[in-house]
């Protein structure tokens, strides 16, 4: 008999570009194979900015995953939500303001939480993905011992807020995603009681990239750098663009700069500047496979699964210094150079554009790294463990 497991996560699709909703969608199928049903509570919301309801009500099955969507009650007003919690950032707060901030950051769904009530005997263990959000607090509270907590944490300000310290603290498993994350939450909260590992993403050995085909479809004559994932300014994607900017004037051939993934921020009208918009996994593996080399200006990183992906194909990285995240990467890795501001950004950008060795030889101890650190099996296993250490507490 299949083992009974549960997800928890705000959104959940295979057409979403998010990095722990990826996490989420990928555990869970990949469970699946490891002989566990797996059921998800998620949200109808595809969008993480309104959380308006697009998908269907109810359940449905894909990739062998049951899943059950509820509605949010209402649509997040980006820019009421913005005036609220803003001023929090900078002051103590107190536990009714920081409820205000859960239920209007969203996705509010209380019908999911009162299903999973209902429903939780029928599992030995539920995952809980992204502290930051409503389903993961209220649910945690109903998981009790049996939550196997995924955080994808990084030092920013909500991570202060005391509401969040009892979640953290009645957890009694942890799937974490990176080392940095890891001493990140051990640092800020009482962790001695529960199980840890580091479970991170696997990443599989990369299938044929047809780069060529790629380049053809899309008359692409020259050398390019990739950014894939959300374009926005969030993610640090304005910055890297001045950056770039700036490093056109100072190197001899500069490569053109391609961004893969949704648009949520206005383009500036720079030369060499190509938005591709969402591709598919087979062309965005062909886009990494052929670049000179993959951008990662996000300062708020948990894992980076498009660095590892990159990594696995031989793709070296530019990585921002202000996530230790990333730098942790590069450094164990040796496939990486960083940069922390704009002169740091263009001459690490020049060493690697005009090294053809450089780029081989960090592209190779990428590949070593990614396939050798992050490979599937080996990141179910831990995982597997985690989950197996609630299921005996239950038993």
């Amino acid at each position: 008999m299949a083992r009974q497991l549960a997800v928890v996560v705000q959104r959940y699709g295979s057409d979403l570009v998010g990095g722990s909703e990826t996490l989420a969608r990928e555990y869970a199928e990949r469970l699946v194979g490891r002989g566990f049903e797996v059921t998800v509570y998620t949200s109808t919301a595809r969008d993480y900015v309104t959380w308006r309801s697009e998908y269907p009500i109810g359940e449905s099955m894909d990739g062998g995953v049951k899943i059950k969507r509820f509605a949010p009650e209402r649509e997040r007003d980006l820019k009421a939500f913005n005036a609220l919690a803003e001023p929090m950032y900078g002051r103590p707060t107190s536990l009714a303001e920081e409820r205000s901030f859960l239920e209007a950051q969203g996705p509010l769904v209380p019908g999911l939480v009162q299903a999973l009530e209902r429903d939780a005997l029928l599992y030995e263990a539920i995952l809980f993905f992204t502290y930051l959000y409503y389903p993961t607090v209220e649910g945690i509270r109903i998981a009790g011992n049996k939550a196997v907590f995924i955080p994808t944490a990084h030092d920013e300000p909500p991570l202060r807020f005391a509401m969040f310290r009892a979640v953290f603290e009645s957890v009694r498993a942890y799937a974490f995603c990176s080392a940095p994350e890891a001493r990140l939450v051990a640092s800020r909260f009482d962790l001695a009681r529960a199980s840890q590992d580091v479970v991170g993403i696997g990443v599989d050995p990369p299938g044929a990239a047809d780069v060529e085909e790629f380049r053809i479809q899309r008359t692409i004559l020259r050398p390019y750098l990739l950014y894939a994932g959300r374009i926005d300014a969030g993610k640090s994607c304005d910055e890297m663009l001045r950056f770039y900017e700036a490093a056109q004037a100072d190197i001899m051939g500069c490569p053109d700069l391609f961004l893969i993934g949704k648009l949520a921020m206005e383009l500036p009208l720079l030369p060499r500047l190509r938005h591709l918009g969402f591709v598919s996994e087979e062309d965005k593996r062909a886009a990494m496979a052929g670049a000179e080399l993959l951008i990662c200006p996000s300062p708020y990183e948990s894992l980076s699964i498009t660095l590892l992906e990159a990594m696995s194909l031989g793709t070296p990285v530019l990585a921002s210094s202000r996530s230790d995240v990333l730098v942790d990467h590069c450094h164990k890795s040796q496939a990486g150079l960083i940069y922390g501001n704009s002169d740091e950004f263009t001459e690490s950008l020049r060493r690697l554009v005009l090294d053809e060795g450089l780029r081989r030889a960090l592209g190779a101890n990428g590949a070593r790294y990614a396939l050798s650190q992050f490979a599937w099996p080996a990141v179910l296993d831990r995982l597997i463990a985690q989950i197996d250490s609630v299921a005996k507490q239950g038993r």
